[in-house]
């Protein structure tokens, strides 16, 4: 018997338009709470919102501390040319 996980992501990282800067979006409760404790209550509409863009040293550290907690991330990337 074949045993298959099921997980779901809690970050989506996309590249935005403007170079060096990505777009996190949250896509599950855990995601959400996580960054409900890491950021100011006036930063979550744009946090939970899919708004949020951070810097690439900025946002490898945020997710090297939220894989650390066991979320699950999922990081498109980008080749700039």
């Amino acid at each position: 018997m074949v045993s298959t996980a099921l997980w779901s992501l809690d970050f989506l990282v996309t590249p935005t338009q403007t170079a060096g800067l990505q777009r996190l979006t949250v896509s599950t409760v855990h995601g959400c709470l996580w960054l409900q404790t890491h950021f100011p209550k006036t930063e979550w509409d744009a946090l939970l919102n899919g708004q949020a863009c951070f810097g690439s040293d900025c946002l490898s550290d945020l997710l090297a501390d939220a894989t650390a907690a066991g979320l699950t991330v999922d990081q498109t990337i980008a080749v700039e040319s």
